[in-house]
């Protein structure tokens, strides 16, 4: 039992690294990460053409990111003793599986993964969030639990235009429109 510094708190640590994956603290030069380094708030993971990470996070979510991927950590709030959770992260290309274990109610604890064109509230679930820089597409496959997708949040913090993407599900969203309806995902791309 190690008692934490609350600065350290909200931290993710690097369990598997492969390739050259690199890691851009805020306002700090790009370096190359290892197994075991470290990820905190406002930090930019970018992951090459053959690389890929995986991050455990404070709370033990876990992020997996894809070859060709770049993410920022925007917020990692975590203070179980006060239920304070609140998480905003931000793909900005690639692909980005993310298993979130804590439940969160949407409202005051809030789980969020945005691209560019959409956003991505999650309650408790597994799921992958894609951006295709190419066609400004974003898509989102849910395998466990329920992921809420919009074209963005208001003012308020709430997701607009949403749909509900259930297991087995994916939806695909262009800049500046709402989603696509959800529809079942084809067997082959499951696997």
């Amino acid at each position: 039992f190690c008692l934490v510094a609350p600065a350290l708190a909200n931290e993710g640590v690097f369990m598997v690294v492969k390739g050259d994956v690199r890691l851009q603290p805020k306002g700090g030069a790009e370096q190359k990460v290892k197994v075991g380094s470290k990820v905190k708030e406002g930090d930019v993971v970018i992951a090459g053409k053959d690389a890929r990470a995986k991050i455990v996070m404070v709370d033990k979510n876990v992020l997996n990111i894809s070859p060709d991927t770049k993410i920022a950590i925007e917020k990692y709030k975590f203070d179980e003793a006060k239920d304070q959770k609140n998480v905003s992260l931000n793909v900005l290309y690639g692909k980005v599986r993310s298993t979130v274990n804590q439940k969160y109610d949407g409202e005051k604890n809030q789980f969020n993964i945005k691209t560019p064109s959409a956003v991505a509230g999650v309650r408790g679930t597994d799921f992958v969030t894609g951006y295709n820089r190419a066609n400004s597409q974003t898509k989102i496959v849910t395998f466990e639990g329920q992921v809420m997708t919009g074209s963005g949040m208001d003012a308020g913090g709430r997701i607009m235009n949403p749909v509900a993407v259930n297991p087995g599900q994916f939806t695909v969203a262009s800049a500046g429109s709402a989603p696509t309806p959800p529809a079942a995902v084809p067997k082959s791309e499951l696997a």
